[in-house]
């Protein structure tokens, strides 16, 4: 199953935009407010049921609607969803394509967890069609990994216990601890407190003692192996052969740039099937993807639309991270305002022939500026083709 299009008109701050999907990574970049979480929030809803408040119309509409083309083995469906409420309090009611909602998994902004203890280790949780409806909206507990993973590698143990499928599962998901850093590795369960345990540099550690980025990135991984298999009952299936939407907000939450830069190439590694769609601020991760894969936000006057850009075939992975900022992501400016004044003074004494001002700014760039910058050897020149001047 997959998103091909979503149309959506008058939902929040977004009046009319259209925007066409890849069939397997979409990375929606843009300003704060121009409605990357409104366009994840429509696709989610797309497969929802029942009343929904986390949507509302355009304050200025009377009403709101947003249109999704999915493909579902082959054929093209068309969910319709209308959204009439702007008051908070007020909820609106949603009818799309309920009946396929266990083929999505939506993972908020919610992604690190504390330490959690397991007094003992329950059955699997039930995944009711309401519970599935809902979980479009609310989005996939991650609070439920814990128990799945203890659960999973205890009865490992005991022949037959666990499908093929299962036991493929627990495999995969171990080796996603290896994934970011091979440093780390699973090390074991512990019977006596069903503790999982992780192999590090520093020595073993609890695996709710990783890092917040570490945490972030399995509960994503885990998040979706373990919602496949209460999903997916009869039969079962493998969490990789999963060809369904995974929707993550904020892809790179709690991640250093160097795991952002490589988190979307783990997620299709892992999930080759998937189509994610996901909302990101981080210029790592655009400078990583492919030339189809970004969706670039605008907002002109009001009116949200897609960028059109130009990338090549390489897309971005040639451009440096300030050019990602300035040309794909819509920063005006990636300089600070410190910066930028004493660049002013400096120009405006090199104008003038004024040799102090321009000496006294020229200090003030020098502290400022990157060791290695080369702009730095440029001023010098200008610095002393006034003061020969003079």
């Amino acid at each position: 199953m997959k998103v091909k299009s979503i149309t959506i008109n008058e939902i929040g701050g977004i009046k009319d935009l259209t925007i066409d999907f890849n069939d397997h990574m979409n990375f929606i970049c843009g300003p704060n407010g121009v409605g990357k979480t409104t366009v994840l929030e429509c696709v989610a809803h797309s497969f929802s049921v029942h009343r929904t408040n986390l949507l509302k119309r355009n304050v200025l509409a009377s009403s709101g609607s947003f249109q999704s083309t999915i493909e579902i083995d082959g054929s093209d469906r068309t969910s319709n969803v209308i959204i009439q409420d702007f008051a908070p309090e007020k909820e609106s009611l949603v009818n799309g394509l309920y009946q396929y909602s266990k083929n999505l998994l939506s993972l908020k902004v919610t992604r690190t967890f504390q330490y959690q203890q397991l007094a003992a280790v329950s059955k699997d949780k039930e995944k009711k069609d309401h519970q599935l409806h809902q979980e479009t909206k609310s989005g996939v507990d991650i609070s439920e990994v814990k128990n799945w993973f203890v659960n999973r590698y205890l009865y490992s143990a005991h022949e037959g216990t666990l499908t093929e499928q299962q036991q493929h599962n627990l495999e995969l998901a171990k080796t996603c601890f290896s994934l970011l850093n091979s440093e780390f590795s699973f090390s074991r369960v512990m019977a006596s407190s069903n503790e999982i345990m992780v192999n590090t540099p520093s020595g073993e550690i609890y695996y709710e003692y990783l890092s917040s980025g570490f945490k972030s990135c399995l509960s994503i991984l885990f998040g979706i192996i373990k919602d496949v298999e209460f999903r997916f009952k009869n039969p079962c299936i493998n969490a990789d052969d999963f060809d369904g939407i995974v929707l993550v907000d904020e892809l790179e939450l709690h991640l250093h740039p160097k795991w952002q830069s490589k988190i979307a190439k783990i997620l299709t590694q892992v999930f080759p099937l998937v189509q994610f769609i996901t909302a990101t601020h981080s210029p790592h991760i655009i400078q990583n993807a492919n030339p189809t894969e970004i969706i670039a936000l605008a907002n002109d006057q009001g009116s949200v639309y897609r960028r059109t850009i130009d990338s090549g075939a390489y897309g971005f992975k040639g451009w440096t991270i300030e050019e990602v900022l300035t040309d794909v992501m819509g920063m005006s400016d990636t300089r600070t305002d410190i910066y930028r004044e004493k660049l002013a003074e400096f120009e405006s004494a090199i104008t003038e022939d004024n040799f102090q001002l321009a000496e006294e700014a020229y200090n003030n760039l020098d502290i400022l500026l990157h060791p290695d910058n080369h702009l730095r050897k440029l001023l010098r020149l200008e610095l002393a083709s006034i003061k020969e001047v003079g």
